[in-house]
């Protein structure tokens, strides 16, 4: 990565949470938010992080998702723009100030243990890659969004049971309105998860079983299982035991939490892992070394 396209990636980092700021401030009531910076460093933030991405794009000549760090940009510009797309037309203005903090804090633990080795090294091993990565963080999206639903509902019912606060609870969306989207968005990033680690379980089999290795012993594979069983059961005691209100929003919170723990530990674990295109060529050459 260039001195250049590093400017560029830490330059929208601080302005998403610049704007982050202005949004938490806004809602807690202290002082009206100047709407030009609440726009315009969201703006200038999603235009530098669209350029980073060109620039890494331009470099490789393809879609940038070689690298941990490349594909995790990838995702948090698409789940920036299409929350800054949606806030408005879906009424999800109440939950922006939970969801750019979220964001932000997410961010920077993605980035600081995201490494710019590759992940893959051949048209093959990169198939498997898009394959695995895009409803994965399809499903990782759908968990962020219920995180903050879940957030906004505990902080909205605390509130309402103080009435000296209520132009605070105001401005935050009814707690049924939250309970659905908390609902929502696990159900629809539960089968993205599902299918993203079917092909990450797939695309671990072929490469290790030449190499000699389990494949359920990769930690990426443990990994990402403890978070999809961990979300199963929400998902079963909210669907099935009626689970809602407050239990339900802690444990929304709590999978999010994994799921950040497990992409941290996971990729500062295995940083230097590179999936070869050809698995039985890769351990012939290992074998010859």
């Amino acid at each position: 990565m260039t001195p250049v396209q590093l400017a560029l990636l830490q330059c929208a980092t601080v302005l998403y949470a610049v704007h982050a700021f202005v949004r938490v401030r806004g809602m807690v009531g202290r002082g009206r938010a100047c709407p030009q910076l609440r726009w315009g460093s969201l703006l200038a933030a999603l235009g530098l992080h669209t350029c980073f991405l060109a620039a890494r794009g331009l470099a490789s000549g393809t879609l940038p998702i070689d690298t941990r760090l490349d594909s995790v940009a990838l995702f948090s510009w698409v789940a920036g723009g299409v929350f800054a797309l949606c806030e408005r037309p879906a009424q999800l203005q109440g939950i922006g100030p939970v969801f750019w903090t979220a964001f932000v804090l997410g961010l920077g633990v993605m980035w600081a243990t995201a490494g710019s080795e590759p992940m893959s090294r051949g048209s093959l091993a990169r198939f498997w890659l898009v394959l695995h990565l895009v409803p994965v963080y399809l499903g990782y999206g759908g968990f962020a969004v219920a995180a903050g639903a879940g957030a906004t509902y505990l902080v909205q019912e605390r509130l309402l049971h103080h009435p000296s606060r209520a132009a605070l609870w105001r401005r935050l969306p009814p707690l049924e309105s939250l309970e659905r989207l908390d609902r929502t968005a696990l159900t629809l990033g539960f089968p993205a998860l599902t299918v993203g680690l079917v092909a990450g379980v797939l695309w671990a089999q072929q490469a290790t079983a030449p190499l000699g290795h389990a494949w359920y012993a990769d930690p990426k594979v443990v990994g990402g299982l403890l978070v999809w069983f961990f979300y199963a059961a929400v998902l079963h005691v909210r669907l099935r035991a009626r689970w809602c209100g407050r239990r339900a929003a802690w444990l929304t919170i709590l999978g999010f939490l994994l799921t950040l723990v497990s992409f941290a530990t996971v990729h500062v674990y295995t940083s230097s892992d590179v999936t070869p295109d050809d698995p039985a060529q890769a351990a012939a050459d290992r074998g010859a070394s």
